[in-house]
């Protein structure tokens, strides 16, 4: 999404992608603590479920802070930023399946379809779905 911290927390979310905003951002806040730091890219792996004793939890299991790389979903969404300057919004999927008996859906930019020597059949592919406006 175009814009900062704001613009997503404008975005009409569901509770739970509410608080993974929230956590991620406390995360994000804490790097102030380094004056000078500089990543040009920033995300965070926010894990939710129910525990065992059936209660909910919620949490940034890493941030990946670094300058440069990208994964081909961020690579594809940067794509359509650049295309269409008016374009606010853009949900992209890097997908990985393993083992036989999968396929990938037909607008997908496939990576890779095929045997690999360690990990077995493995699909790589990239999904784009654009949305011109928030929410």
């Amino acid at each position: 999404m175009r814009g900062g911290w704001e613009a997503l927390e404008a975005l009409a979310l569901t509770p739970e992608s509410r608080a993974a905003l929230a956590q991620a951002k406390l995360y994000d806040q804490s790097m102030s603590e380094y004056p000078g730091f500089l990543a040009s890219r920033r995300n965070y792996d926010v894990a939710q479920g129910i525990d065992t004793d059936g209660r909910h939890r919620s949490g940034v299991l890493e941030s990946s802070w670094r300058a440069g790389g990208a994964s081909s979903a961020e690579l594809a969404a940067l794509a359509a930023f650049a295309q269409n300057p008016a374009l606010q919004i853009v949900e992209a999927s890097a997908v990985e399946e393993f083992g036989r008996d999968h396929e990938a859906p037909a607008d997908a930019i496939i990576h890779f379809a095929g045997e690999d020597p360690q990990l077995g059949p493995l699909l790589r592919y990239t999904v784009v779905k654009r949305k011109s406006s928030p929410g």
